[in-house]
């Protein structure tokens, strides 16, 4: 997911398009008279004088890894706040009223979308190929207490367990409270947010980092799996509702804005350089989702919703924003404790 000067000069060299000098010139200027050096120095102190070329080059590109702040519609941004947009916590449910200091217990499920290999194409600004796919689905357990006012406090958690090499960790956490509640439908604002990342080899997967580097199966020179971690915090707001259909069902629906903080730190290492390149974007999104819940008994109950955000991304060589936006399913299966 990694945009920079450094990796696109790199992609540049695994192509045999341009030399990479624009990032390390006197390194490499050096390199190409390597052989007629040799020849009237001797062999130690050429070796000398490369360590300390090298180890000099080395520091000049970690000095030239400061934050690269991206257009919130860049191919990389796109990757972001799809996987931020995963995990929004919406309500999965009707706005309702707990008694105070009651306690909800939840199991959340939900599907994540496979991505096509142009959806995954998001490095250097849409030209090299990701490993976004290392999961269909996703869960997180959920309790939900109940306040004085009428307002409900919910908490999710996302549990860092490794899934293809990926460990997600998610903080989510909310507060509801119904404005209108009426005999047959009400409805409810809720406030959201949650704080976290997912770290990964998305660089530089284990398959392609086991292909010799440079290769066509290993452009960017891999030496090894990635080391990456996306930052993935978002905040926001949705007007919720429900409509009561009968034996204790309730359709119910949201309508929701995000703000998104997001980031992503490569941590690879490319032809034996290492690569930190950090790039960091924000911006807001919008989504609606609408289920259906019933109960499955005195204190279980169960709730499956649609969700949808609209998400823009240019993806060169187009110039115009399109719409590759996130539909996915979820169900949380709920029990009341007391």
């Amino acid at each position: 997911m990694a945009s920079s000067p450094l990796r696109a000069s790199r992609l540049c060299e695994a192509a045999h398009v341009a030399p990479r000098s624009a990032a390390i010139g006197p390194f490499v200027a050096w390199r190409a008279g390597t052989h007629s050096f040799r020849s009237g120095v001797s062999g130690r102190i050429a070796r000398v004088i490369l360590a300390a070329m090298i180890l000099g080059a080395t520091s000049q590109l970690a000095a030239q890894s400061p934050v690269e702040h991206l257009a919130f519609d860049r191919p990389e941004s796109w990757a972001l706040k799809y996987f931020s947009s995963v995990s929004t916590f919406t309500g999965l449910g009707s706005p309702v009223v707990r008694e105070p200091w009651s306690v909800e217990l939840g199991l959340e499920a939900g599907w994540i979308p496979h991505l096509s290999d142009s959806q995954r194409r998001v490095g250097f600004d849409g030209m090299n190929l990701e490993d976004l796919n290392k999961t269909l689905v996703f869960g997180r357990p959920r309790v939900a207490v109940g306040l004085p006012g009428g307002l409900s406090a919910e908490l999710g958690w996302v549990p860092p367990v490794e899934i293809n090499g990926q460990k997600t960790n998610l903080l989510a956490g909310a507060l509801e409270r119904p404005f209108l509640d009426r005999a047959d439908w009400t409805l409810g604002l809720r406030l959201y947010g949650q704080v976290g990342y997912a770290t990964g080899d998305f660089t530089c997967s284990t398959s392609v980092a086991s292909q010799p580097p440079g290769s066509n199966g290993n452009p960017l020179g891999c030496n090894g799996p990635s080391r990456d971690t996306a930052r993935l915090n978002n905040a926001g707001a949705a007007l919720t509702g429900g409509v009561k259909i009968g034996a204790g069902g309730a359709l119910h629906f949201a309508v929701g804005a995000t703000y998104n903080d997001l980031a992503f730190q490569v941590g690879a290492v490319e032809f034996g350089f290492p690569d930190n390149t950090r790039l960091a974007t924000h911006g807001w999104t919008g989504w609606a989702a609408a289920g259906v819940g019933w109960p499955l008994g005195r204190r279980l109950g169960f709730s499956v919703e649609a969700f949808y955000s609209p998400l823009n991304v240019v993806r060169p060589p187009r110039q115009d924003p399109q719409n590759d936006g996130l539909f996915n399913v979820r169900a949380l299966l709920r029990y009341r404790v007391f």
